[in-house]
């Protein structure tokens, strides 16, 4: 786990602003490290205001609950962080 997300999960309290950037941490490593171009590619072009139809790829599903056990997580904002870690990678 990155330094970053450990430092953001050490952080008990909820906070929309710490669920907004663990998933955009979690955004640029699934899509740098896990997903091949096509998921990419997909998952860059979906728009935060869909979010009422947005699940995670499966493995992020999972990932998502792992984190929230270690700290309060909003989902909301931990998927808009999410998919704009993934259009940051998708951009490069």
């Amino acid at each position: 786990m990155s330094g970053i997300l450990e430092r953001l999960l050490s952080n008990k309290a909820p906070s929309t602003s710490k669920s907004y950037l663990i998933g955009l941490e979690r955004g640029r490593i699934w899509a740098a490290d896990y997903a091949d171009y096509f998921e990419v590619k997909e998952w860059g072009e979906i728009e935060p205001e869909d979010f009422g139809s947005i699940t995670l790829p499966h493995n992020e599903e999972l990932h998502f609950k792992v984190l929230g056990s270690e700290s309060d997580l909003e989902l909301e904002p931990y998927i808009k962080g999410w998919l704009e870690g993934v259009k940051e990678i998708a951009r490069k």
